[in-house]
């Protein structure tokens, strides 16, 4: 069942549910917002990337990120949590690539993909509002407990993740798009050459045929 807003806090101040920090402005009235963390990781860019105060995190078209949550969690057994994408964000075309789900026994920050798939630079703050969860009440504890992964915990992009982003293809996401806006352009072109030479030479040959024909056939 969805928990509303009264359910939640009631669940944070009991200590039931831990999220570090806290911020009440972040809960809504069925969800709560995450923010953008500090360590992030770029396709474009082998550095990791540690955010700070006043600090932004760039995409170009086509990038790939790897980002941290700026909260850490840490779930019950009989509760679990679905993550929507904030509706400001997905408006500029940014996709948000994550699980469906916070699993009931989570511990840890959350790390989230992000797609650019605007054909413009998209540019997000640290602490910048980055998604919605919604805290669900199960009818009975798990019994399947997720396995606690000491990177998260401790707020880092874990070492998988980033030996996996860095060993995609040399041609970066931003690349590709850039090819595959240069193949439309390509195509646009040559299909106005069509239009302005190609169709009416096509037209002035078949108008010609047909004359022919209706000629022949009155002699």
């Amino acid at each position: 069942m969805l928990m509303t807003d009264t359910e939640i806090l009631d669940k944070i101040q009991s200590k039931d549910i831990i999220i570090k920090p806290f911020n009440r402005a972040n809960l809504q009235g069925a969800s709560y917002d995450l923010l953008i963390g500090k360590e992030s990781l770029v396709s474009n860019n082998d550095n990791k990337i540690l955010l700070s105060e006043n600090q932004s995190l760039h995409l170009e078209a086509g990038d790939f990120a790897l980002v941290m949550s700026y909260e850490y969690f840490k779930m019950p057994l009989d509760i679990a949590c679905s993550i929507g994408m904030k509706s400001t964000l997905a408006r500029k075309g940014l996709i948000l690539l994550a699980g469906m789900q916070i699993d009931p026994g989570f511990e840890g920050h959350l790390r989230f993909g992000l797609y650019n798939a605007s054909p413009r630079k998209l540019t997000l703050d640290y602490q910048d509002s980055l998604c919605t969860i919604e805290f669900r009440k199960l009818a009975a504890p798990v019994t399947k407990v997720i396995t606690l992964n000491n990177d998260l915990v401790a707020g880092r992009i874990p070492q998988g993740d980033r030996e996996y982003l860095r060993s995609l293809e040399t041609t970066s996401l931003s690349e590709i798009d850039k090819s595959l806006r240069t193949l439309v352009q390509s195509v646009a072109s040559l299909t106005n050459i069509v239009y302005k030479f190609l169709l009416p030479i096509t037209m002035a040959i078949f108008v010609g045929v047909v004359i022919a024909v209706i000629t022949a056939l009155f002699k």
